[in-house]
């Protein structure tokens, strides 16, 4: 270490004001993340462990989960590789509404496609009986196959498509100057350089199979699975202990998966771009491929489109399967609970703003050269491995019975550390392409460190903040694992309301205020793109 670094080191160790910080935000994450985690591992005894062979549901369970998460995560994979293939070749028609139609899946509440394709393929579908006549059983492990791949396809599109993005299009032309036929040259270089971007998107959408709750509980039917097996443990039996177990059991595959993500993604590179290089056009597309993709993201996009038709038209239909006449009826009595779309924006709101700012600052403290800086960087990251469930469980046994049980804050509070991760990395990722010679001039000046980060970081990291802001409240909003534990009787949230309305088949309503909260997804959506455009354009006005 250099005399300079090992200054800095000092300087930095020796400031109280960055120690007291540092040391806060241990004991917050500590206190937040890692003791509910701690409560739901130790509540069971060993005895309890043991027992868990003798349970057949739970081994069924275990089981079923194990087979969605391949069956799914390969489907909603090879989706994925499809729409990124799309999205990526400039000669492909309709990339552009591929992409966006492609997004749509992301913006949804977590039970929507479950809902809209019940509305849609189900015993009273449009599609199945008004149109076909057809007597269609859609729960079970079929239906949650086809919702988990157009859910979650979206997410390995984004990984897919940023690894084919980075590939040398003059590795095409050389290869084709080689003698490669066409789908050679796609098969051996596009998808061949892409095998590591492919990989990490399987991850990815495994770890949302494993922990996905919304879907699994309005579609899965009587197919056992660990995610709604907790729920159904404390809702129907009070057994506090066996909801314990089942999240236990859940947490070991998606933190496993979890580490090997991240191991995969830090020790690859995604990029085969070298020298000064030149943007050159891609080769064209075989036809045989531009057709194939084509027609499947045509058949993808529809039945995305689905979604969004199904809970709308769901929101102003008599009673579905049966009258088909509009009515506004619906929307009176989604109008009646309001209340409980106001409640989820406020805990949304609030879990946002904790998520960003909580994240900012852990994000500048980690970036110093302190003590237990990766210990820090560890509890901030956590909270990506640990399914909703197993938070919402861990929240009701570290602090039920506190002062926080059956509040509103509880609820902010676990939804804004569970969202944690999006917030620091986002501000981490943007520290690092801040030049540290601002902060130097800051300190020459005699700026502490705090000082440092009120006056030069902050403002630097506003579009960070915002769009951490963003996707927090977007996803506490529209979240139903973790609520559904936490829901206090005088505390209801929209989510919580749908998912009962849904089950007493009151769908009318439910894709009312459904309509509702997409609404304010978009709008929220919206709102963060031009509050981040204008931090982008800040430094060009000034």
């Amino acid at each position: 270490m250099s005399v300079l670094r090992w200054g800095e080191v000092r300087r930095q160790a020796a400031d109280p004001g960055l120690l007291l910080t540092f040391f806060g935000a241990a004991a917050i994450l500590g206190l937040f993340v890692l003791y509910p985690a701690f409560r739901v591992l130790t509540y069971p005894s060993w005895r309890d462990y043991l027992s868990i062979p003798q349970s057949l549901r739970w081994v069924q369970a275990a089981r079923n989960s194990l087979v969605m998460m391949v069956i799914s995560t390969c489907s909603a994979t090879l989706l994925g590789l499809v729409f990124a293939l799309a999205v990526t070749r400039p000669d492909m028609p309709g990339r552009r509404f591929f992409r966006g139609i492609a997004m749509l899946p992301l913006f949804a509440p977590p039970f929507m496609v479950a809902f809209a394709y019940i509305l849609m393929f189900g015993r009273q579908g449009l599609i199945t009986r008004t149109l076909f006549g057809l007597d269609v059983n859609i729960f079970g492990w079929h239906g949650l196959w086809l919702v988990q791949t157009i859910a979650f396809f979206p997410l390995a599109m984004i990984i897919i498509e940023g690894v084919l993005e980075a590939i040398n299009p003059s590795l095409e032309h050389a290869a084709r100057n080689l003698g490669a036929s066409e789908g050679a040259v796609v098969r051996t270089i596009s998808l061949g350089l892409a095998r590591p971007g492919i990989t990490g998107a399987m991850l990815v959408v495994a770890i949302s199979v494993l922990a996905d709750f919304g879907n699994a509980v309005l579609i899965a039917g009587g197919f056992p699975l660990l995610a709604t097996e907790a729920w159904f443990r404390m809702e129907g039996m009070g057994d506090l202990k066996g909801a314990a177990l089942v999240v236990a059991m859940l947490l070991v595959p998606t933190t496993a998966l979890f580490l090997l993500e991240r191991y995969w993604v830090s020790r690859r590179v995604y990029t085969t771009v070298t020298g000064r290089g030149s943007r050159i056009e891609r080769p064209p597309t075989p036809t045989a491929l531009k057709w194939g993709v084509g027609v499947i993201c045509t058949l993808a996009s529809l039945m995305i489109v689905l979604v969004y038709f199904g809970v709308i038209a769901g929101a102003f239909t008599a009673v579905w399967g049966r009258d088909w006449s509009p009515t506004l009826d619906h929307w009176r009595l989604a109008a009646d609970r309001f209340a409980t779309l106001w409640t989820s924006m406020k805990i949304g709101a609030l879990a946002g703003i904790m998520t960003g700012g909580v994240g900012v600052v852990v994000a500048f403290l980690t970036s110093r050269h302190l003590p237990l800086r990766q210990f820090l960087d560890f509890l901030a990251v956590l909270p990506g491995a640990l399914p909703g469930v197993f938070v919402g469980v861990g929240f009701v046994l570290a602090f039920n019975a506190t002062v926080l049980g059956g509040t509103f804050w509880i609820l902010v509070i676990a939804l804004g550390f569970w969202h944690l991760p999006m917030g620091y990395q986002a501000a981490a990722a943007r520290l690092k392409q801040i030049d540290r010679t601002i902060e130097e001039a800051a300190v020459n000046l005699g700026a502490t460190g705090l000082r440092v980060l009120w006056d030069v970081y902050l403002p630097l990291l506003l579009r960070a903040l915002v769009e951490a802001f963003a996707v927090s409240f977007i996803r506490a909003v529209t979240n139903v694992s973790i609520v559904v534990f936490l829901i206090a009787p005088g505390q209801l949230v929209a989510t919580f309301v749908i998912l009962g309305m849904i089950q007493s088949n009151t769908w009318g309503a439910a894709a009312a205020l459904t309509t509702m909260l997409l609404l304010i997804t978009f709008v929220a959506i919206g709102a963060t793109s031009l509050t981040a455009g204008r931090f982008v354009r800040a430094p060009a006005m000034g």
